[in-house]
């Protein structure tokens, strides 16, 4: 017999049927559950979870793995305990928090999300069920059992995570966090004391670069060996790696040789879910500050490319400026390509390689290992979507290409390439 927690009264099969339904519609991931689950964490969430791309997608896969467990579990057991779900992504962000010194958004962030999931679940028993007696039970239910979940899981997680404090905090990456938090963050902390705390000399020139893995799948040895790969990729003498996060690193490349996409591509080739951004060099401790936040600012860019494994902001750097103003950068777009901002994609890339190319047909048909006729037929196609001749427009319909590559087109913008 199942029995309503705390009540003292048995769970109907029908309220109990009612239960199992709403819980099958979690575990379908309805858009609306999730997109008003993770709307409310975030927004209860503390910097640098919010705005930092990895952390922000470690809480993301947190909460989605939490919110599942939960429904699955009250599918299989309606009237029953819910166990703490301290799986590798849960503990991953919620250790984060904690080696940070902002342990209070674990629980106000779980509390914002049982709100959001306690709304929806209301919503969903009413749109199943007419029954007052029903609904009642089923509501009861799930509230206790969400409620008893949030706290189980709260105290289970700084239970876990106070007892590795300790120890994180002798661990050699955590020294090296601390000092680099300081410096990234321009506090009264000399070079050379910090070079020496680092073992890595301030002084030299760095190349900074992100590497990180899917949240949900965690994998600090690949992305320790891939960063290590980098040494020998650009000629570096000496690597400094700090472990940012459970899904990524931050390093930097002393006195490397000049950064080349490919070269990169390959020495991490045998760690394909490693991505990697990197900045441009910089000398000095300033150096060393600029590159990092560059190589972020080519992360946050490569969220929106999922195809896309290496990039270095030096290839990016336009774009970043050009959609500081998404707005104002999609309505550059569409003045500037017309119609072809929502023509296939063969054209705008055929009109993209011929403005590299130097507006040369020929070089162009190499460079797409196409005919050149062919070439010509598709430019003289997307020069008829343009609003303005390409001549003496050509900087501004490469850059809106350009951005359009990283952007997209809008919901409902595209049309047929004629």
């Amino acid at each position: 017999m199942v029995v309503v927690p705390d009540a003292g009264e048995s769970l109907s099969p029908q309220a109990a049927d009612l239960i199992r339904r709403i819980a099958r519609v979690f575990l379908d991931e309805p858009g609306e559950l999730m997109a008003e689950v993770q709307a409310a964490v975030s927004a209860a969430a503390d910097e640098p979870l919010r705005s930092e791309p990895v952390l922000a997608a470690e809480v993301a896969a947190s909460t989605r793995a939490n919110v599942l467990h939960w429904a699955d579990s009250i599918a299989r057991d309606p009237g029953g305990r819910v166990p703490a779900n301290l799986t590798p992504e849960v503990l991953g962000i919620a250790r984060e928090a904690f080696r940070r010194g902002i342990e209070q958004t674990v629980y106000t962030t779980y509390h914002a999300g049982q709100n959001a999931v306690w709304a929806f679940w209301m919503r969903t028993a009413f749109s199943l069920s007419s029954d007052p007696a029903v609904l009642r039970q089923a509501l009861e239910a799930g509230s206790t059992s969400l409620a008893g979940f949030v706290d189980g899981m709260v105290a289970a997680l700084s239970e876990q995570l106070r007892r590795e404090r300790a120890e994180l905090a002798r661990g050699s990456h955590e020294r090296r966090f601390e000092v680099v938090s300081l410096i990234l963050e321009s506090a009264p902390i000399t070079t050379g004391r910090a070079s020496t705390r680092l073992g890595y000399d301030l002084r030299r020139r760095h190349t900074a670069a992100v590497l990180w893995t899917d949240p949900r799948h965690p994998d600090q040895a690949a992305l320790a060996q891939a960063a290590e790969a980098l040494g020998p990729a650009t000629g570096a003498a000496q690597v400094l790696t700090v472990i940012a996060s459970s899904s990524s690193v931050w390093a930097w490349l002393a006195a490397a040789a000049e950064t080349d996409a490919g070269a990169i591509t390959a020495a991490t080739a045998a760690h394909p879910a490693v991505r990697v951004a990197v900045g441009p060099a910089g000398t000095g401790a300033d150096g060393f500050r600029r590159s990092h936040f560059d190589a972020v600012a080519t992360q946050r860019l490569m969220s929106r490319r999922p195809d896309l494994r290496v990039a270095r902001f030096a290839d990016v750097q336009l774009v970043t400026l050009a959609i500081g103003d998404e707005q104002r950068a999609r309505e550059f777009v569409a003045r500037t390509l017309g119609t072809l901002a929502g023509a296939g994609p063969e054209l705008r890339d055929t009109l993209g390689v011929y403005i590299r190319e130097q507006f040369s047909a020929s070089r162009t048909a190499r460079a797409l290992y196409a005919h050149r006729n062919t070439v010509l037929g598709r430019l003289q196609r997307a020069e008829r979507l343009l609003p303005l001749p390409l001549a003496g427009h050509g900087l501004e319909v490469g850059v809106a290409l350009e951005i359009t590559q990283w952007l997209g087109t809008q919901p409902g913008s595209a049309t047929r390439d004629r």
